[in-house]
């Protein structure tokens, strides 16, 4: 009888045992993929420069915006730092690409290798540690603070960031990522492409380069298919395609000088761009500002303090006590730059006010939680974090994003 018994609960436990594993086999298969790409400076009316046959086919089968709208400033790091937390720069420290911090009296730029690799500069939780925090293993393949130790973790697999990493080989290392043998498997990644910016800025918008770079990284798209659907991953991934900001051309007629208008002298440091940030000297504060006030023509000047709420700056201490906002198309610059300038055109810029439309990036999603077909509204690119929780089912950490304001896109 003993031994019937112990015959019956060995069946028993087999067939327990059995199941378990079948059970934790399918929930293996069928958890979730997302993958997140990236083609810096590629604006929201680029695809209708060029024949694009592979981004078609992804918008016809999926959900394309009208434009995504950048953070501000419209710069690569803070916005792609901005999708990957959900967290406007004010929240998450990265106000620019170029910037000092007084509290340490250190600079942060994006040519410094060591600053880059510093957790210290990323504020937030970016997408990879909420999910890795959460059990799911992410790849990053180039994003902004996936370098970084940040909240002293990093993302499974990722890559420090090589320019010339050819396009397909950055595919076929995230593929090889997301089928990884045993607990290495990769249910989250990230690509990333600067070719389509590169170009934009050295050659002008209206360039055959940049229509020839938005070709590549069309083929790219067709290559990613290709090699997803040899590797049954291409039904079950959702996959969501973007950028970081548009692009508008500059003009030689369009300068602003700025050491015309003040004197240099009275500054501790300036850092330039379509969003020039102006730190004066401790007793001069007032007097810059008058003169850059009295001035106004071509930008807006703005008090720290006063800087309009909308651009989710003002309340970080990396944000210099005085901003210059030139409107689009203009250059601020000094004597020194202005022949350099002047001899390197035609070109084109990005880190205007991001209401303006000409820095709109695009937006297509395709997979299983995606509609088909559909075209909607312009929306903000800190709703990203929320929705990569939302298809990952996950919980997101603290952020300035909203679910509500993506659900649109989802079936």
């Amino acid at each position: 009888m003993q031994l019937m018994q112990r015959i019956a609960f060995t069946i028993l436990f087999l067939v327990v045992f059995v199941g378990f594993i079948g059970c934790s086999s399918e929930q293996q298969s069928d958890s979730p993929k997302t993958l997140l790409i990236s083609f810096d400076g590629f604006g929201h009316d680029y695809l209708q420069k060029t024949a694009t046959p592979h981004f078609d086919s992804l918008a016809v089968k999926g959900v394309e915006a009208e434009g995504l709208i950048p953070v501000f400033p419209s710069k690569t790091f803070p916005n792609h730092y901005s999708i990957a937390t959900g967290l406007y720069p004010e929240n998450s420290g990265f106000v620019n690409n170029t910037m000092y911090d007084p509290k340490w009296e250190e600079w942060y730029r994006i040519g410094d290798r060591e600053a880059v690799e510093d957790g210290k500069w990323y504020g937030g939780e970016p997408i990879w540690n909420t999910l890795e925090k959460q059990g799911i293993k992410t790849g990053t393949m180039f994003w902004v603070g996936s370098e970084a130790d940040v909240q002293g973790m990093y993302p499974t697999h990722w890559k420090t960031y090589d320019g010339d990493m050819p396009g397909k080989a950055r595919i076929d290392t995230v593929i090889k990522w997301m089928t990884a043998p045993g607990g290495d498997t990769a249910d989250f990644a990230t690509l990333y492409y600067s070719d389509v910016d590169s170009k934009g800025h050295r050659y002008g918008t209206k360039s055959d380069s940049v229509k020839q770079a938005i070709q590549r990284a069309d083929r790219l798209m067709g290559y990613l298919k290709q090699e997803m659907k040899a590797k049954n991953l291409w039904d079950d991934t959702n996959i969501v395609i973007l950028s970081d900001h548009g692009m508008v051309d500059q003009s030689a007629d369009k300068l602003i000088r700025l050491d015309k208008i003040i004197d240099m002298d009275d500054t501790e440091r300036v850092i330039w761009g379509p969003a020039t940030m102006i730190q004066p000297k401790e007793d001069r504060k007032q007097e810059v500002y008058q003169a850059l006030k009295s001035a106004e023509e071509n930008y807006r000047v703005f008090k720290k303090e006063n800087l309009p709420e909308r651009y989710h700056l003002k309340n970080h201490r990396r944000v210099e006590d005085i901003v210059m906002v030139a409107d689009l198309g203009y250059t601020i610059l000094d004597e020194d730059y202005q022949d350099d300038f002047i001899e390197s055109l035609p070109r084109a810029t990005h880190g205007y006010d991001n209401n303006e439309k000409a820095m709109q990036a695009f937006f297509i999603a395709h997979g299983p939680a995606f509609k088909q077909g559909e075209k909607v509204d312009p929306f903000q690119n800190i709703h990203i974090y929320e929705l990569i929780n939302h298809l990952m089912d996950t919980k997101p950490a603290t952020n300035d994003g909203s679910l509500d304001s993506v659900r649109v896109l989802l079936k």
